[in-house]
């Protein structure tokens, strides 16, 4: 039997006008029509160790038809619990992902099925991975956590930003709890992005001894859906070739940080 009960943790703010963080998908409508089809997608994942899923969204919006769905449309029979927070508030200084940071926490303390799982797959409520299941084929039981290191690269600076993709990362209940819990408030005080600061929070840390550690995917994940920060979709041909580079280099060059 695998160690790894996992939890997919689908985070979503629908209504975002609460924050002063301006992004190009701020219409509540078209986002939770993306919230909308992202779990239609996950109640009809075929993959067994995805038969679990926690929807947890920030901006106090009403949840109804979301529940519909899960009751007229699961054709899987998976679980489903809703956690419903008012608390999409940042400080001036941070970015968005305070907030999705302290949803997280603040919804997996009131989870039911946080408590039955050992790990939480994290996801950007509003995408979806269908190579998934490639990914939880080849990363190990028991793990602390499964991230994907990247370096953003600017042309008119002379350095590197090193940083964590957060649309999809894995992690187990214990390490989270342990290293993570209310980590926010750090992210706060170093005026992080949340992708800069998981990078450093694990980064840091020491090679695992008694559970795997990894800041690379051993398989690349695509996104699918449209970004909240630009116009082009996760699908754009520009984005497809330069997906299909990286998986290639994922398994001929992986310390390559493309």
């Amino acid at each position: 039997m695998p160690l790894n009960e996992y939890l997919l943790v689908m985070t979503a703010c629908i209504d975002p006008s609460a924050g002063h963080y301006r992004i190009d998908r701020a219409d509540p409508a078209i986002r939770l029509l993306d919230y909308q089809h992202a779990l239609r997608f996950w109640l009809a994942y075929p993959d067994q160790r995805v038969r679990r899923i926690l929807f947890i969204e920030n901006s106090g919006y009403p949840l109804d038809s979301l529940k519909a769905i899960v009751q007229s449309e699961n054709p899987l029979g998976k679980e489903t619990e809703f956690i419903s927070l008012d608390c999409n508030w940042y400080p001036e200084t941070s970015h968005y992902g305070y907030a999705e940071m302290r949803m997280l926490d603040l919804g997996l303390q009131q989870s039911r099925l946080r408590r039955e799982t050992t790990h939480m797959i994290k996801v950007t409520g509003r995408l979806t991975f269908p190579a998934l299941s490639d990914l939880l084929d080849h990363i190990p039981d028991g793990f602390d956590f499964v991230a994907d290191a990247r370096i953003w690269r600017y042309p008119w600076k002379k350095h590197t930003v090193p940083f964590v993709g957060t649309q999809l990362i894995l992690f187990s209940h214990d390490f989270y709890a342990a290293h993570l819990q209310s980590g926010y408030d750090r992210m706060a005080e170093g005026r992080h992005w949340m992708e800069s600061f998981f990078y450093c929070e694990l980064s840091q840390l020491p090679p695992g001894t008694e559970h795997a550690r990894l800041l690379r995917f051993p398989r690349s994940v695509d996104p699918v859906g449209q970004p909240a920060h630009r116009s082009r979709s996760y699908s754009h041909p520009v984005q497809r070739v330069t997906n299909t580079f990286r998986a290639g280099m994922r398994r001929i060059a992986p310390g390559w940080w493309l």
